[in-house]
């Protein structure tokens, strides 16, 4: 999954895996990113999601945001 696929997906939320994805690390680093309270996340039995919102929101774009992939450069530079 990329940030394009993020943008128009019509999901309510995101696996762990698919985030990681998103930001091109790996599972792990998004698993502490969820732990430490940078990324919200939602638990539903074993699974943790990831509202596709909220996501879209920490990268800096929305839903409906045609310039999608100047933010994501922003957050690889952090």
């Amino acid at each position: 999954m990329d940030i394009d696929e993020l943008r128009i997906s019509r999901a309510a939320v995101v696996t762990v895996a698919q985030a990681a994805s998103v930001f091109d690390v790996d599972v792990r680093t998004v698993a502490r990113a969820i732990e430490n309270g940078e990324l919200p996340a939602v638990r539903l039995g074993r699974r943790v999601l990831i509202p596709r919102l909220p996501l879209l929101a920490v990268l800096g774009v929305t839903a409906g945001d045609a310039t999608a992939e100047g933010h994501v450069a922003g957050v690889a530079d952090r």
